[in-house]
């Protein structure tokens, strides 16, 4: 029975995810998000891992807002006065910086904070921001009079382990800067049966392309037949030499279609004593 609010854990969030990342894996995946099928199979397999009964329109909205939670952390760790605490993964604000952009009441903890199962998520849309270490003040607020002669105003220094000078304008950073790396995460290999939605890909894959195999052959079969009914409206028996040589001839697709295309009777002939003068040649 599906309910009219979802509640979500660490736990269902994580199966919700694999199971997106699967339908990617299975290319029903369009700009950013599943397609109708993903998302079919997305419910259909979420709904009886979790006996949650979630309704599609549910599982889009989650998966809407872990998206956006995303990119907003993602584009926080590379904008201007801010950057990624290399010890919790949240995203920083220069208190200064972020007050003059966007008000002192304004708190960045809840736009830019860092959305669960980031992992997965970078699995999803990739782009591991750069973790630049603590924060300095940008550039702006008074005239720098420690700058290094590595750094202007408007850029600040090489990130080193030295602490930062003080501001001339009685605003100074107390953090020191460090370098950091960052290791992307592995991507999982998966080890599993086949799914059944797997299995019914290969099976209508395999059923195509049988269906596309029969087609040539009736289309090949109907193209012979014709060429033997214009061979005896010109006049050659079955059992003339000429009408072996045609026929042997048109098996080829491409001279068959050469053969039929052909309106007269003297070219028809010319065509195939030609092609059975050369095709002699080559054999020997």
């Amino acid at each position: 029975m599906a309910r009219d609010r979802a509640s979500w854990d660490e736990h269902t969030t994580f199966v919700f995810l694999d199971l997106v990342a699967k339908q990617k894996e299975l290319s029903h995946w369009a700009d950013r998000s599943p397609t109708s099928l993903g998302w079919s199979n997305i419910v259909r397999s979420f709904n009886e891992s979790t006996k949650l009964g979630y309704r599609k329109k549910q599982l889009q909205n989650k998966f809407n807002d872990l998206k956006r939670a995303y990119f907003n952390w993602r584009d926080g760790c590379s904008h201007t006065g801010l950057g990624r605490d290399p010890d919790t993964g949240e995203v920083a604000a220069d208190p200064v910086w972020y007050a003059a952009v966007h008000g002192e009441r304004s708190q960045p903890g809840e736009k830019y904070k860092r959305p669960p199962c980031c992992a997965q998520l970078f699995d999803l849309f990739g782009h591991t921001p750069r973790d630049r270490g603590e924060l300095v003040s940008v550039g702006g607020h008074g005239t720098d009079e420690n700058v290094s002669s590595g750094g202007t105003p408007d850029t600040p220094q090489e990130l080193s382990d030295e602490p930062v000078g003080v501001r001339s304008g009685g605003q100074s950073s107390k953090r020191s800067s460090r370098d950091y790396s960052v290791s992307s995460p592995m991507k999982k290999k998966s080890s599993q049966t086949p799914s059944i939605d797997d299995c019914l890909d290969d099976l209508t894959h395999i059923i195509k392309e049988s269906r596309e195999h029969k087609s040539r052959h009736i289309t090949e079969a109907e193209e012979m037949a014709k060429v033997n009914k214009i061979l005896k409206e010109d006049g050659y028996s079955e059992s003339d030499l000429f009408f072996a040589q045609a026929l042997n001839i048109c098996t080829n697709r491409l001279h068959r279609r050469a053969f039929l295309d052909l309106e007269t009777k003297e070219g028809r002939m010319n065509y195939v004593k030609v092609t059975w003068d050369v095709m002699t040649l080559k054999s020997k």
